[in-house]
């Protein structure tokens, strides 16, 4: 058996494992809407911890932290400073949504903000601006899947294949299962990743330089300006780390399907308790880094630094090691990519249709339309994917300036009596006319 099949074998045992784990949930029992769309409301503690933390490790972290670490150098580091942060707001916002979801039987953020601000067309509109920044993180797990797959075979496999292969599968566990598919995969996939990326993010700088400090030293030796700010860059300076902090820690939990995550707890104390506990998952976020640096002195010549894992782990291990890595990178793509699929096929069925042209459409026909939803929104993702690729970590940073106008209105619904209508609307609607401004400006 050559190299590369036993790469693409391991792989795939993880990919068709994962996908068969994902379809028991929905073939044990029948799913009405709520329990597709929000696990029925009834995850405790463990589950909707690994629900969670399955938003830590996507493949932004596995691919673009090490990326970044290569391409970049210290600017990659922020990464580290806004998850804890991030954890910190969710302590304080998410049992309150969680709560409000709760009683009044919410599928998604839409509908929490429609009902808070009284307002059926606002609900709409978060809808319709979810979905829009939700399909660059889609395109972003579609991409980075094809990226590890197509590096991970030596090319055997294309990228476009690849990610259709991969995607069709998730479709199918999001399908038939929802949430609680996507949680019986979350559970694999953030032990498997967790695991992979200490033992070799350990192992490849003591490989290579003897220890993580000498791997450093090489870097500070051969790049002196590498780990301080602004890195390889011209423009990362503190300003932009300080901002970009500031930015994604506040607009992590805006994102429409992390949101929509907190209305699957049971109870509001299980989402204060995990967000105690969650930042010491997401110290693992450090080792893929670690990786990233070890490659630039080990292959310094990558034309694509998002390759950069893979392409080290491709020099140094056998291929069912490589497998492994390559399996849990697939992971990290694929179950992100399941509860992306599920949040905006609600939002498109039941805040855009049921509120536009469909209002008299019942919870088993909107069932049914967003389980149809989830197959189109994969191959409208696919093609994004396929003809529009991008830079990981800029698609990423694209959708947060995006999502990010949500808290202002979360938040000052939550605890300010004082909110109106007007005040959301013109607050939203500036924010993401300069968002989309800026984007055009740039580009």
């Amino acid at each position: 058996m050559t190299n590369s099949i036993q790469v693409l074998s391991v792989i795939f045992i993880f990919i068709i494992g994962t996908v068969v784990i994902g379809l028991i949930p929905g073939t044990k029992e029948k799913l009405d809407l709520e329990g597709w769309a929000v696990g029925g409301r009834s995850f405790g503690k463990f589950l909707n911890w690994f629900v969670l933390a399955g938003e830590i490790y996507t493949s932004f972290a596995f691919l673009g932290a090490s990326g970044w670490a290569y391409t970049k150098g210290c600017p990659t580091f922020y990464i580290l400073a806004y998850s804890g942060l991030a954890f910190l707001v969710s302590y304080y916002i998410l049992p309150a949504i969680s709560k409000e979801g709760q009683n009044h039987k919410f599928l998604s953020q839409a509908d929490f903000l429609a009902y808070k601000y009284n307002s059926k067309t606002l609900g709409i509109l978060v809808a319709v601006i979810g979905v829009l920044f939700v399909l660059p993180y889609l395109q972003l797990q579609i991409t980075a899947l094809g990226i590890i797959i197509q590096t991970a075979s030596s090319g055997i496999i294309s990228r476009v294949n690849a990610m259709v292969i991969a995607f069709v599968l998730v479709a199918l566990f999001v399908y038939v299962s929802g949430l609680k598919g996507i949680a019986s995969t979350a559970i694999i996939k953030d032990i498997v990743m967790a695991v992979a990326v200490m033992l070799f993010g350990i192992y490849l700088p003591a490989h290579y330089f003897g220890s993580i400090s000498g791997m450093f030293t090489a870097v500070a030796t051969a790049k002196p300006n590498y780990l301080s700010l602004p890195g390889g860059t011209s423009t990362m300076g503190v300003p932009w780390f300080m901002s970009t902090i500031l930015l994604t820690s506040l607009g992590f939990y805006m994102w429409p399907h992390i949101f929509a995550d907190s209305f699957s707890a049971k109870d509001p104390k299980v989402l204060k308790h995990n967000a105690i506990f969650l930042p010491l998952y997401s110290i693992c976020l450090i080792f893929p880094m670690l990786v990233g640096f070890t490659a630039l002195m080990v292959i310094p010549v990558l034309k694509n630094g998002d390759m950069a894992f893979m392409s080290l782990a491709l020099k140094t291990f056998p291929g069912w090691a490589v497998g492994i890595i390559g399996g849990a990178g697939a992971l990290a793509s694929m179950v992100p990519a399941g509860d992306l699929l599920l949040s905006s096929s609600v939002m498109v069925s039941h805040n855009i249709y049921r509120q536009t042209i469909g209002k008299e459409a019942n919870d088993a026909f909107i069932n049914r339309l967003s389980k149809i939803m989830v197959l189109v929104l994969t191959f409208i993702s696919l093609i994004l994917a396929i003809y529009m690729p991008n830079m990981l970590v800029n698609l990423l940073l694209t959708g947060y300036s995006g999502v990010t106008q949500f808290f202002p209105m979360v938040v000052l619904s939550l605890f300010w009596k004082k909110v109106t209508k007007p005040g959301a609307f013109a607050g939203l609607l500036i924010g993401e006319f300069l968002v989309f401004y800026t984007t055009l400006q740039e580009n």
